[in-house]
C-alpha cells in the first residue's frame, strides 16, 4: 500500500463517520464540528473529490536495513493495518448494537390502540386487557398542563375539559399525592429576608428569615355514571358511545370548575370584608361613581402593593356587574373602550363573547356568577388546584338486565398557598 501510496495509485481519503455537532456558515458550508468515527480507507475514488492526500511520512535511510530492523514501509505498513483491524472491530460492534436495537420496537403511548374513546369503551366492555390496563394508567392524566400524552382522543377529551374551566385555568395546577384523602402544603408565615450593599469587603450580608406554616386540605372526589344497555354497547357505532362519554365528561369538568370557583370567590370575600386584614384595597368611591381617574389609581395602588410583597399582578378578576360598569365608562360622551375589535384610541377592550379583554394594559377575566361587586387582583400563585383523574371508565354490570355502567371521576383539592396574591378591591358604600 505504501508504494501504491508513493507511486501516487491511491491518492485520496474515504471516511465514514455518523455527524454528532454541525455548524452551516454564510455561504451555506456545513462545518462538521463533532463525529462519531466508523471508518477511514484510502481509495482511488473518493466520495467527495476535495478529500485527497497531501502528504505522507517518509524518511530517507542512511544505510541498508539489517535482518535484527523493520524497515519503515514494514513499520506503516502495520500500523495502517492495526488501525483498519481496530476500525473492524468498531463497526462490528455497532452493527451488532444497531441490529439488536432494531429489533425493540419504541414504547407506545398510552391509549394509542383506539382511536377514539367510543373504541376504548368497547374493548372494556369485552374485558380487553390493554383497555383494563389503560382504565388503571390513566387516572392521572388530567392533573397539571401538558401531560405529554399526544394520543389524539385523549389530548382532545383533556383539551376540552380545560376549556370548560375558565377560573380553573387561571389558576396554579399541581399533582395529587399518591396516597391520602388529605394532604398537607407549605405557606410562608414570615419573611424577613432582605438584600442590600455589603458595607465593607470582609463585612456580614444582611440576614433575613423565611419561616413556613403547615395546612393541610380535604381531597374530595368528584364523578358521576351513566348506564348503558348491552345493545348499545355491542351494535351502535363508536360516534354514540362517543357522545355519551362526552356528556360525563362535561359534568366532570363543570363540577370541579363549580368546587374551584366557589372557593375563589369565598376566599377573595373573607379578605375583602375582614376588617382587621390589610389585605385588600380600599376604592376611593361606589363602584358606579368610579371615574376612569380613580380606576387608574387603583390599579397604581394594587401595583406597588403586589411589588411590596413580591407577587405578579397578572390579572383582574371581576364579577359580571364590575365588568359592566368598565364597559360603561365615557369621556365626553365616548365610550372609553372598544368593543368591537377596531377600536385604537381606547384605554382597553373587551371581547364579549370570551368574557375576557385589556383595561390599561391589564388583563380583565370575568369570574361567573361571582358575587356582585367582586373585583381582584390574582396571582396565579396565590390559589393551588391539586388534581388526579382522567377518562376512567369503570364497569359494574348487571347481567339479568343486560347493562353496564360507566363512570367518569377525579379527585381534587384547591388551596390558597400565597395569600397575599389575592388583592380584593373594596368599593365604598353608595
Amino acid at each position: 500500500m505504501v508504494n501504491l501510496l508513493k507511486d501516487g495509485a491511491l491518492d485520496s481519503l474515504s471516511v465514514g463517520f455518523v455527524p454528532i455537532e454541525d455548524e452551516r456558515d454564510k455561504a451555506g458550508i456545513t462545518h462538521r464540528r463533532r463525529v462519531r468515527l466508523l471508518e477511514t480507507s484510502v481509495v482511488s475514488w473518493p466520495a467527495y473529490e476535495a478529500a485527497k492526500i497531501t502528504g505522507q511520512r517518509s524518511e530517507t535511510l542512511t544505510e541498508e536495513p539489517t535482518d535484527n530492523k523493520e524497515s519503515e514501509d514494514t513499520k506503516v505498513d502495520k500500523e495502517l493495518e492495526e488501525t483498519l483491524d481496530a476500525i473492524k472491530d468498531e463497526q462490528r460492534s455497532l452493527k451488532a448494537a444497531l441490529a439488536k436495537g432494531g429489533t425493540t420496537e419504541p414504547p407506545k403511548q398510552i391509549g394509542s390502540e383506539y382511536r377514539t374513546a367510543g373504541d376504548y369503551l368497547q374493548a372494556l366492555y369485552r374485558g380487553d386487557e390493554t383497555a383494563v390496563q389503560l382504565m388503571h394508567e390513566c387516572r392521572d392524566l388530567i392533573a397539571t398542563g401538558d401531560t405529554g400524552n399526544k394520543v389524539a382522543w385523549i389530548a382532545d377529551e383533556l383539551r376540552l375539559i380545560e376549556q370548560r374551566r375558565k377560573v380553573t385555568n387561571l389558576l396554579t395546577h399541581d399533582t395529587l399525592p399518591d396516597k391520602g384523602m388529605t394532604m398537607e402544603y407549605n405557606v410562608v408565615s414570615t419573611d424577613t429576608t432582605t438584600v442590600g450593599k455589603q458595607a465593607g469587603e470582609g463585612d456580614a450580608l444582611q440576614f433575613g428569615k423565611v419561616t413556613f406554616g403547615t395546612k393541610s386540605v380535604t381531597i374530595d372526589t368528584y364523578g358521576g355514571y351513566t348506564t348503558l344497555s348491552r345493545q348499545v354497547i355491542e351494535r351502535s357505532t363508536t360516534p354514540m358511545l362517543n357522545t355519551a362519554l362526552a356528556a360525563l365528561r362535561n359534568a366532570y369538568a363543570k363540577a370541579t370548575e363549580t368546587a374551584v370557583r366557589t372557593y375563589l370567590y369565598d376566599t377573595i370575600a373573607a379578605q375583602r370584608d375582614a376588617s382587621t386584614d390589610a389585605n385588600k384595597i380600599d376604592a376611593p368611591a361606589a363602584l358606579a361613581a368610579m371615574t376612569i381617574d380613580q380606576w387608574a389609581g387603583l390599579i397604581m395602588d394594587a401595583a406597588e402593593l403586589a411589588d411590596d410583597r413580591n407577587v405578579n399582578l397578572t390579572r383582574l378578576g371581576v364579577s359580571k356587574d364590575v365588568m359592566a360598569a368598565l364597559i360603561a365608562l365615557k369621556d365626553s360622551g365616548s365610550r372609553f373602550f372598544d368593543l368591537s375589535g377596531d377600536g385604537s384610541d381606547t384605554l382597553g377592550d373587551f371581547d364579549l363573547t370570551g368574557i375576557a379583554g385589556r383595561f390599561l394594559r391589564l388583563p380583565v377575566q370575568m369570574l361567573p356568577n361571582a358575587p356582585e361587586g367582586t373585583a381582584c387582583f390574582i396571582d396565579p400563585e396565590s390559589v393551588t388546584v391539586w388534581e388526579s383523574g382522567g377518562p376512567t371508565q369503570l364497569s359494574d354490570g348487571d347481567p339479568t338486565k343486560l347493562t353496564e355502567n360507566y363512570s367518569v371521576y377525579g379527585y381534587l383539592a384547591v388551596a390558597a398557598t400565597q395569600p397575599l396574591g389575592l388583592i380584593p378591591v373594596k368599593f365604598a358604600t353608595a
